[in-house]
């Protein structure tokens, strides 16, 4: 058992610094959008690429948009609690005109 953690912490270490880690959070970040917002907001929304720290959301319209304009403090708190503080820096939204 110490040497499956031992090797967990270890690929831990070496993903964190390797060029792997941002590919892997960036997708991660797409994967959990539902989940940081709630299932209500995500049937109105979807996150599309997070380039830098930005995290992209395509949404059905502009209220929308405003909506989640409006509650971007509490998004980017949840994605700072999964994903760890900085790996979403700004939030984006764009209207798809659904």
């Amino acid at each position: 058992m110490k040497d499956a953690s031992r090797i967990g912490d270890l690929l831990q270490r070496f993903l964190r610094h390797s060029p792997l880690a941002e590919g892997l959070e960036r997708q991660q970040a797409l994967e959990i959008w539902p989940e940081v917002v709630g299932e209500g907001i995500a049937a109105h929304s979807e996150a599309i690429s997070l380039e830098r720290g930005v995290l992209h959301v395509r949404v059905d319209g502009s209220v929308w948009a405003q909506e989640l304009t409006m509650l971007q403090s509490q998004i980017m708190a949840g994605f700072a609690r999964r994903l760890g503080k900085g790996a979403v820096t700004e939030l984006r939204f764009t209207s798809s005109g659904r």
